[in-house]
């Protein structure tokens, strides 16, 4: 049985500039909602490290980023270890864009 769920409104397209990272929170999990010249992405809310430090306060370059807390790297795009290959890769979910809107598909 497939339930089809919602799409959740994030907020509006002019609401995130190009180059950074917002944090949202949704029934008490938190993602972390990147807008790249590329397009909107997301990713889980924290990195994987000891802190569990938020990625909404992560450095982003081009289409990776940085944890402000223990300076691994990130592909945005996919999730991927960048500078340790061998952490595990960030969970990440699908965006989308209608009439200026931006939703994240769980």
């Amino acid at each position: 049985m497939n339930i089809e769920i919602e799409p959740v409104h994030i907020g509006e397209v002019e609401d995130i500039d190009i180059g950074s990272v917002e944090n949202f929170e949704h029934e008490e999990i938190d993602y972390a909602i990147y807008h790249l010249e590329s397009g909107f992405f997301a990713t889980q809310g924290h990195c994987s490290c000891e802190e569990q430090a938020f990625l909404s306060e992560a450095t982003v370059e081009g289409e990776e980023l940085e944890c402000a807390s223990c300076g691994n790297t990130y592909s945005i795009v996919s999730g991927d270890p960048i500078s340790d290959l061998e952490l595990p890769p960030l969970k990440i979910y699908d965006v989308s864009e209608e009439d200026g809107s931006i939703f994240l598909n769980l």
